[in-house]
């Protein structure tokens, strides 16, 4: 279901980006935790506004006037802050295929950043702990060849991040073999035209 520039479809999104003969290696989305701590200060300042709401109560104010100003706070500092952390966590993910990976970012209905990153692109991947590696999450390090400045594409709270850059790192070497025995293939095809041009 697509609601301005967000799409739930995920299936809808991975057609738009496959290639013919390109196939499907590991989809992925991001740990649940990724939604609990992005709106931890949201459950906080809820908490304080039912705080607030008690103790007004307590002190005589009106109940539906408190209510009505306290939901009013709640919904304008508070909902669409979780609503956003929600969609960034419900419907991101990371697609990584036989020749590029894709990484959706969709941080609200309005909002909708997708950007594929071909293979050949990828000089080296690498993982790193979050938490002490207590959760079964970390961090996904993509290291970006010196032709595209040397920089880094950065993915936190990515399940199994050990396993996730294996497979990618073996993606890359897949890609990199094959792209060799191409050259190699080409080249040897090229000494015997010119063989045969003599």
């Amino acid at each position: 279901m697509r609601i301005f520039a967000l799409e739930t479809d995920s299936e809808k999104l991975k057609k738009q980006f496959l290639a013919e003969g390109e196939q499907e290696v590991l989809m992925t989305y991001y740990h649940g935790l990724s939604f609990f701590f992005a709106s931890l200060r949201e459950m906080g300042l809820t908490i304080l506004l039912v705080a607030v709401g008690i103790a007004a109560t307590t002190w005589g104010a009106p109940i539906g006037w408190t209510l009505g100003i306290l939901f009013a706070f709640w919904f304008v500092f508070v909902f669409f802050n979780l609503f956003r952390a929600y969609i960034d966590w419900a419907y991101d993910f990371i697609l990584v295929t036989t020749d590029k990976i894709i990484f959706v970012d969709q941080t609200s209905i309005f909002r909708q950043e997708i950007t594929p990153l071909n293979i050949e692109n990828v000089g080296g991947v690498s993982t790193k702990t979050q938490f002490w590696g207590i959760f079964p999450f970390g961090i996904v390090s993509l290291h970006l060849k010196e032709g595209m400045g040397g920089d880094r594409v950065i993915k936190k709270y990515v399940p199994h991040a050990q396993k996730v850059a294996a497979i990618i790192s073996d993606v890359v070497t897949r890609y990199q073999r094959y792209d060799h025995q191409a050259d190699s293939g080409e080249g040897e095809g090229g000494n015997v035209a010119g063989g045969g041009g003599r």
